[in-house]
């Protein structure tokens, strides 16, 4: 890691404390480490079977490339040494002499073919959490529940080069496997901007000094988040984020609950299921409009790109391909110490209390109002001292500062 003498220009006018904050000089990042036009030893790739294929080629990660080792895939035999140095899109040949193409993988191709020890965070979800902290370039992150370094990844990248992440996981051995594999993607450029603590979150936090900045989100990825949200709420800044990976709904109502009965400074903005629908698009051939007696493969004929207009048809409906529930995200919100009534209305609890303790500080002042026009000789003053009333408790529980 390296400290800034200086803030750059492009930050300058950002209110930061630079001070406290340790940043990453790229500068003096080695420039061959943001080269991807070629492979280098260390580097971790994805080849794709060139088979023409309609449900899309194999894809196979090799990595990290070492000389003279082998990779074995798909029955197919990778020779290292004959992927160094070679360029993006290059074509090898297997043992078998089947021919690859050699990519550079993208961060959703990585976290989903990397071997795994836990159930990584999907890219739907990491993507997801990303937006949902509104994250910035320097940010500073705490990740409790680092698992295998994927979400790590999708929050680094957001955060870099001058963000920070510290990740928390009470299992030694999953930091060590997270820490190999952000190592290994994109040459580890990300690594140095990422501490990583074994331990419970109560443990980590606690041995922080009270000089140390807070932190600008917070994602909880453990099975009872509601157990560290007293430690972590002083330590995240006023109207941050926290989001919480949960699966199941039942830890969704036990949390709304916990954060209820100790009064947290928290809101609840959103609970979210996400799903992707992907759709099937492309090219096919009506079989009636190419003659009788012409002989041909469907399948050859598109992906030889060799239809007939006359025969050309496409298909555009959703694909089958049902996507299971993989967890709910929360997203709540730090706010002010006496501004849960000053946050619109999230739960239908934050109505109900609301209204109970204006109806509370009213009681006494309607009461009189409504003595006052029992003993008026006129109905209508009556009246009209009766929805005086009623318009002062209304105007109590809707004029919400937003």
């Amino acid at each position: 890691m390296f400290y800034r003498k200086s803030i750059p220009k492009i930050y300058q006018n950002v209110k930061l404390s630079y001070s406290m904050r340790t940043i990453v000089d790229t500068t003096k990042v080695a420039p061959e480490k943001f080269d991807r036009t070629k492979f280098l030893e260390g580097d971790t790739v994805i080849l794709r079977d060139t088979t023409k294929k309609i449900k899309g080629p194999r894809i196979a990660l090799v990595g990290p490339l070492i000389k003279g080792s082998k990779t074995e895939k798909y029955g197919e035999i990778f020779c290292h040494d004959s992927i160094i140095g070679k360029s993006v899109r290059s074509v090898v040949k297997t043992n078998k002499e089947k021919s690859f193409t050699l990519h550079f993988p993208t961060l959703d191709e990585y976290i989903l073919k990397i071997s795994r020890h836990t159930t990584p965070i999907y890219p739907k979800d990491a993507n997801t959490i990303v937006a949902l902290l509104d994250l910035h370039p320097y940010s500073r992150i705490l990740e409790a529940g680092t698992g295998n370094g994927s979400l790590t990844l999708y929050l680094a990248r957001a955060i870099y080069p001058t963000g920070h992440i510290h990740t928390i996981d009470i299992n030694s051995d999953s930091i060590h496997k997270a820490q190999k594999n952000i190592r290994q993607y994109f040459r580890g450029i990300y690594y140095d901007n990422i501490t990583f603590s074994t331990g419970s979150c109560s443990n980590i936090l606690s041995s922080l000094p009270g000089s140390a900045e807070k932190y600008d989100g917070v994602v909880l990825d453990m099975p009872e988040p509601w157990s560290e949200l007293s430690w972590i709420m002083p330590k995240l800044k006023l109207d941050g984020f926290i989001i919480c990976y949960l699966p199941n709904i039942t830890q969704i109502l036990e949390l709304i609950k916990i954060i209820r009965e100790n009064k947290f400074k928290l809101a609840t903005i959103q609970v979210l299921e996400v799903q992707w629908r992907p759709w099937e698009v492309r090219a096919t051939v009506i079989r009636s409009k190419m003659g009788e007696n012409v002989p041909f493969s469907v399948n050859k004929l598109i992906m030889d790109n060799k239809i007939p207009e006359k025969a050309l048809a496409y298909v555009c409906k959703p694909a089958y391909m049902p996507s299971s529930h993989s967890a709910f995200l929360v997203q709540l919100k730090k706010i002010e110490e006496d501004s849960l009534k000053k946050v619109k209305f999230q739960n239908l609890y934050d109505l109900g209390e609301l209204a109970k303790n204006s109806e509370d500080s009213e009681d006494s002042e309607d009461s009189e109002d409504l003595e006052d026009s029992e003993d008026s000789e006129d109905s209508e003053d009556s009246e009209d001292s009766i929805d005086s009333g009623k318009i002062r408790r209304i105007r109590k529980i809707h004029m919400v500062d937003l």
